[in-house]
């Protein structure tokens, strides 16, 4: 038996546990000087100069002329009259322009620097790791990436900074490949359909007995490609359209080939054959979805299909967008996207102090539209030209956006009437196997969970924004006895509060949690080994409470209040949100960065204050297989405190099936055996132990139309994740 705990995880606790040196972020550019230096004299003409129109020279007395050779710390970006310019950041800002911040050092909300009360500065442990991971610096342990190695973590919250994108734009203008991809082939078609083994094979017969009864149909009417075939065999239309399709398809999926070698994802280490979905292309896939944050199996999606069809400019003009867009929703402190759109379209809508009505707007979509063209960035060319301007140096400094944002809502506020909801949907208590046979049962789920955010004004209850979140399930937890059983983890229904909110959040896992999933395998020192799974237990966008979390509690009439573990976090398990096979622990997961959202909203629109980091000593020893680990965790997060705290609701829903409410106690797994016929009792819970975390897996839900039961399960990409 040897005790492990790897040098990388060693590596991140340093990390948390105290930064080196103090920590600056830009907040508001210094004061402009008093006057303005004069304006230097001309040079001397030359006669070529002479024959050309002299260019228009700035107005020394114009506040936002452009000025390149501004202090870093003063430099804000915007385009006036078609020419972008570099403009003194406080000029701007009495100008009515907003600050939006480019620089490389830009985090959200949550894991902005804070003060105390004295003004002295409050240590965010993640934020240094957020920083690190953004600037594709480390991996999720802290640990230096190999040379060529980058993060695409856009799905689990961690937009890439714009000095990570200025790289990938020059670096894909390298690559001669990518001129040999027939782009407009890849968008001819929708999307390839996912079959298993045995389907494709029949499929594929099909096909082939097909299109041998069709070369001969060429030969008898004298044609060389079975197109022309269509008007002289009306009767073989549909088969001569299925020969077509395939060839397209194979056609598409040679390209998409040839896209993933170029990009480097598809390697001769994958071991893939051409032509097959096997586990080397979903790998590539997985990256290539990754890299333009495609929420979906590593299938040849619609989605994927959509990014594929891009050329390598357009698709990082893209990536640019939705980094400025995260940006922009943190420095205008908004959250309103249309989520709550009626199924046509149509709004929400409220009454303003007017006696008017008024739509409930997309706010996220109107102000990056209007940063997007106020930076200049509407075209991938455009875009380019942005890069070429500014320089990594430039990212690395201080560096603003400046922006006229359109008017906020008049309902907007420093204290804003805010409630939580949780529709639960369709809830099914049952077991979703038969008790004696362990058959898969089909629960089905027309209404899924949504989370939804409400305001009051004007004594009107309307809603901001409407998510896809989940609720408990069937869930795998480890007994006193060692074994595995499943046990159903509810959401509590009724009235709670969020009292507190933290940022990089941690759990700690029970003694319930499977011993599997407490470990991970990883590459140190050039050699696969097995260390501490600190990717669940956080902080981290992998963790169990993904980056931030709110938790639900009962307040207290006359004592304490009561967590019964129940948060509304950010999640990395993003196909587990809004699927019919979506399940927690009991919590409600949210996408990471809306759930990063949703907080810095709320932060910035309640009464609250700043308790700062909230350290921790906890530590266990454990033995899995043949060796011992011991797990430290040194913080809970960093802690605000809303006051008052914000009020959440959890519907009941509509609970369907025999079983009305939950079944409680372990019930057996039907592939197990175990020592004896009865379950061992549940034993004394916490907090962590009722709320669990993403290690143990899921009850299987059945089949759904979201995953085709012949369709390839998952299977994760290698690299930095």
């Amino acid at each position: 038996m040897r005790m492990k705990r790897s040098h990388t995880a060693a590596l991140l606790l340093s990390i948390l546990a105290a930064c080196t040196g103090p920590e600056e972020e830009p907040t508001a550019p210094p004061p402009a000087p008093e006057s303005a230096a004069p304006a230097p004299p001309p040079a001397p003409a030359t006669e070529a100069a002479a024959e050309a129109p002299e260019p228009k020279r700035p107005d020394p007395n114009d506040p936002l002329r452009h000025q390149p050779d501004l202090p870093a710390a003063r430099r804000a970006v915007t385009v006036i009259d078609g020419e972008r310019r570099v403009v003194d950041a406080e000029a701007a800002v009495a100008a009515g322009y907003t600050l939006v911040d480019l620089s490389d050092t830009w985090t959200p909300f949550i894991f902005h620097l804070q003060h105390d009360a004295d003004g002295a500065p409050l240590k965010n442990r993640y934020r240094s790791v957020y920083l690190c991971l953004a600037n594709d610096q480390c991996d999720e342990d802290g640990e230096a990436l190999p040379a060529g190695e980058v993060n695409y973590l856009e799905l689990f919250g961690i937009p890439p900074t714009l000095g990570v994108l200025r790289k990938r734009v020059f670096a894909d203008e390298e690559k001669a490949c990518f001129q040999e991809i027939d782009y407009d082939l890849i968008g001819s078609i929708e999307r390839i359909p996912v079959r298993n083994q045995q389907l494709q094979k029949k499929y594929d017969r099909r096909i082939d007995g097909l299109e041998a009864a069709l070369d001969k149909l060429l030969d008898e009417h004298g044609v060389d490609t079975i197109e022309e075939l269509l008007p002289l065999e009306p009767k073989r239309t549909v088969d001569i359209e299925d020969v077509l399709t395939r060839r397209k398809h194979r056609a598409v999926f040679a390209e998409v080939e040839k896209r993933l070698r170029c990009e480097g994802y598809l390697t001769d280490k994958l071991k893939h054959k051409d032509g097959v979905v096997d586990d080397g292309l979903q790998t590539a896939l997985r990256r290539f979805q990754r890299r333009h944050k495609i929420y979906a199996d590593p299938w040849i999606t619609r989605d994927t299909i959509t990014a594929a069809k891009k050329k390598p400019l357009e698709g990082n003009r893209d990536a640019l967008v939705r980094t400025l867009r995260e940006r922009v929703v943190a420095a205008t402190h908004i959250l309103e996207d249309g989520s709550t759109n009626a199924a046509d379209g149509a709004p929400q809508t409220y009454v303003g102090a007017d006696g008017q009505t008024y739509p409930v707007r997309d706010l996220v979509t109107e102000f990056t539209d209007a940063a997007v063209v106020q930076l200049g960035l509407e075209t991938p060319e455009t875009t380019k030209e942005f890069f070429e301007q500014f320089t990594a140096e430039d990212f690395a400094a201080p560096l603003w956006g400046a922006v006229r944002f359109p008017q906020l809502p008049e309902y907007y506020g420093e204290h804003m009437d805010l409630f939580l909801e949780i529709d639960r949907g369709d809830v099914w208590y049952d077991p979703p196997w038969h008790p004696k046979t362990g058959e898969l049962r089909y629960q089905l789920r027309k209404n899924l969970p949504k989370l939804t955010l409400y305001l009051t004004y004007r004594e009107q209850r309307f809603p901001l924004v409407r998510w896809p979140t989940t609720i408990g399930g069937w869930r795998a937890e480890q007994a006193a006895n060692g074994y595995e059983y499943w046990r159903y983890k509810e959401s509590d229904v009724g009235e709670r509060v969020i009292r507190r909110v933290v940022a990089g959040p941690t759990w700690i896992p029970p003694e319930t949690t499977p011993l599997r999933g407490l470990v991970k395998a990883k590459t140190v020192n050039g050699a696969w080994t097995s260390v501490v799974n600190y990717d669940e237990m956080g902080p981290g966008y992998l963790s169990a409470y993904g980056l931030v979390a709110g938790y639900f509690v009962v307040p207290g009439k006359n004592g304490p209040d009561w967590d019964n573990g129940i948060r509304a976090h950010g999640s990395s398990d993003y196909m587990s949100i809004g699927s019919q096979r979506g399940y927690s622990h009991g919590c409600h997961r949210l996408m990471n960065h809306l759930a990063v959202r949703l907080y810095g909203f709320i932060l910035n629109h309640r009464h609250m204050k700043v308790n700062g980091d909230q350290p921790l000593n906890a530590a266990r020893q454990f033995l899995y297989k043949d060796a011992a680990y011991e797990i430290r965790i040194v913080t809970r997060g960093f802690e605000y405190e809303l006051t008052p705290p914000l009020p959440v609701n959890v519907l009941k829903g509509n609970v369907r099936g025999r079983a009305q409410r939950p079944l409680g106690g372990y019930y057996p797994k039907p592939e197990v055996k175990y020592p004896s016929a009865a379950p061992p009792k549940i034993g004394k819970e916490t907090a962590e132990s009722r709320a669990g975390g993403g290690a143990g897996e899921a009850a299987p839900a059945g089949p759904s139309e979201a995953t085709p039961a012949a369709a390839p399960a998952p299977v994760e990409g290698g690299g930095t994740e």
